[in-house]
């Protein structure tokens, strides 16, 4: 398009009647109802694609808990943008999150209000597992995070109906030992991240079992995902998605009871043993994970202009924190090991052993 055709069409887009310079008016004809980690979800679009991938994303899930609906409106551009965008960049003030890519790749999601648009180019929601990574189930998260839960940087299994959450750093192995858990007859409930709900502290974690994502070095271990699609994660590095339905045998479940909180500490060579950790050290590392995916500030770091809601108002947080609390009432250890094999069975002993003896 020449410098003077450019200029045509913005002119006409701005000045054409009925004028929408913001596409506002955009028609959305195209609507879903969906209970993503078991909350109430509306979805509205101009694109049959991102019914498709919303239906992928929570299809499966079974409504879990009653409140106000959330609502999704997302916009499919006609740009002729051939190329995937980069890993988008989060920004945040007061009740406003934005998620951009880049000027044609972008979502905002107001937390207070429960609701978020977005805009996104065909070539992006063509990639369901892309889009729906880095957009869908990121905006969805962000509105009902902090509405509803503590969010705990874990990734959860079962064994015998007693759950085990692997808490860690990026790197500390919590996806592929969850993934090594699940091939060895275990019950998969979340491979990253779980959701404490702030108003029942009975220990109960939701999770996302219908989608597994793993680092790319993972195929060193589990030779079989050579054959899975390629993602661009959000930190930018290339990693897995597995669907889990995919998977024969692979057990899973929306939420669980947990009775075992265990902290990774992988390192290069060494046998699997458990060590006692520290609760006081466990409640400030899961807190930390609160302010650093919820921005908070405390009534004495508030200017009075500033008053309105954050991210989490005070008594959102402090219920969040009741609900890491109450976790941490369970069994707290410190999992040391280096290969996967030893880590399962060492793990497998300790939650029969604990749950045999009482």
């Amino acid at each position: 398009m020449t410098a003077k055709s450019a200029l045509e069409s913005s002119f006409a887009e701005t000045h054409g009647y009925p004028r929408d310079p913001l596409k506002y008016f955009v028609e959305f004809p195209f609507h879903a109802a969906h209970h993503p980690l078991g909350f109430p979800m509306q979805v509205s679009t101009n694109s049959e694609a991102v019914i498709a991938a919303a239906q992928e994303s929570w299809g499966p899930f079974p409504k879990l808990r009653s409140a106000k609906t959330i609502h999704l409106r997302i916009g499919v551009s006609e740009s002729g943008q051939k190329e995937l965008p980069k890993a988008p960049s989060f920004r945040a003030q007061r009740g406003l999150i934005t998620i951009i890519a880049d000027s044609e790749n972008f979502a905002v999601c107001d937390v207070s209000r429960g609701f978020g648009f977005s805009w996104v180019t065909p070539v992006t929601v063509a990639d369901s597992a892309f889009f729906r990574y880095h957009f869908l189930d990121v905006m969805t998260g962000l509105l009902l995070a902090p509405v509803h839960f503590a969010i705990i940087h874990a990734a959860c299994v079962a064994l015998d109906g007693h759950g085990v959450l692997l808490c860690g750093n990026s790197g500390a192995g919590k996806s592929t030992l969850a993934f090594a858990c699940a091939q060895r007859g275990w019950t998969f409930v979340s491979d990253d991240a779980g959701y404490a709900s702030r108003k029942h502290t009975d220990r109960t974690v939701i999770g996302n079992p219908l989608y597994l994502r793993l680092r790319a070095d993972a195929s060193d271990f589990f030779p079989e995902l050579l054959k899975r699609p390629i993602i661009l994660r959000q930190n930018g590095e290339m990693g897995f998605e597995v669907s889990t339905s995919s998977l024969p045998g692979f057990a899973t479940a929306f939420k669980c009871h947990v009775d075992h909180v265990i902290f990774l500490n992988r390192s290069a060579t060494g046998g699997a043993r458990l060590t006692p950790f520290s609760k006081k050290e466990a409640q400030r590392r899961l807190d930390d994970v609160l302010d650093l995916t919820l921005a908070y500030k405390s009534p004495s770091e508030r200017m009075a202009e500033e008053s309105e809601m954050i991210l989490a108002n005070e008594e959102a947080r402090e219920e969040q924190k009741a609900s890491i609390r109450e976790l941490l009432s369970a069994d707290v250890h410190e999992l040391h090991y280096s290969s996967l094999d030893s880590a399962v069975e060492c793990l497998e002993s300790e939650v029969r052993g604990w749950h045999g003896n009482r």
